[in-house]
């Protein structure tokens, strides 16, 4: 390792702010990494080497790959999850429906990068993030994102607008996957679906909640 090197992990270790700015620049530097070449193009000694330290300083703000790759994918889901809640406060079920589900799909086609590596990245990827432990805690952005949804589900059986015994987890579960669809298909093949996200997404909630009424 160089002396200049060393100086930077010297100062990184003294200075919070610097700190806080490399583990950043490691991140930034990860998730473009993915994003250029996909999951396979992710290692410690690769991803060093981008950054211009040894492999050790990064192991001084990340145990491995796999806490990278988490952190990556949980900032995707903070990020969806203010989406969602940006919304939150229309009382109408139906239209807090449309709403929440319109913030959903515009959240993932102004932002398709950060939308295809924290939901449809390839299956290694999923597995690797997954296979320690939960992504999330039950305080997590993405299980509080699908909590916004189950709360809907909640307010429209209230107003008698779903059946009474209606699963409200398996409800929100089925508009998300819905959603999800559409959005990824319009990410991967732009020409199909042909009819516009916005379109798609209304017939589909209004199809829903008449059949499920």
């Amino acid at each position: 390792m160089s002396s200049t090197k060393k100086t930077k992990i010297k100062s990184v270790a003294r200075n919070d702010n610097d700190k806080f700015d490399l583990r950043e620049k490691i991140l930034a530097t990860a998730r473009r990494m993915v994003l250029e070449n996909g999951f396979a193009s992710l290692s410690i000694r690769k991803l060093a080497e981008k950054v211009g330290y040894a492999p050790g300083t990064i192991y001084l703000y990340f145990q491995n790959r796999d806490e990278i790759t988490r952190e990556i994918c949980v900032r995707g889901f903070v990020q969806l999850s203010e989406a969602i809640k940006s919304v939150a406060d229309i009382s109408e079920p139906v239209e807090h429906l449309y709403a929440l589900l319109h913030a959903y799909t515009d959240f993932a086609v102004e932002n398709p990068e950060t939308y295809r590596l924290s939901f449809m990245e390839d299956p290694k990827f999923t597995e690797e993030i997954f296979r320690a432990a939960p992504l999330e805690t039950e305080q997590g952005a993405g299980r509080q994102a699908f909590a916004e949804i189950v709360k809907v589900v909640r307010k429209l059986k209230e107003n008698g607008k779903l059946a009474a015994e209606a699963d409200e987890n398996l409800i929100a579960e089925m508009f998300w996957t819905g959603i999800h669809g559409v959005v990824s298909l319009k990410l991967i093949y732009p020409a199909f679906p042909t009819n516009s996200v916005e379109t798609l997404v209304n017939k589909m909630v209004k199809t829903l909640v008449k059949g499920l009424q």
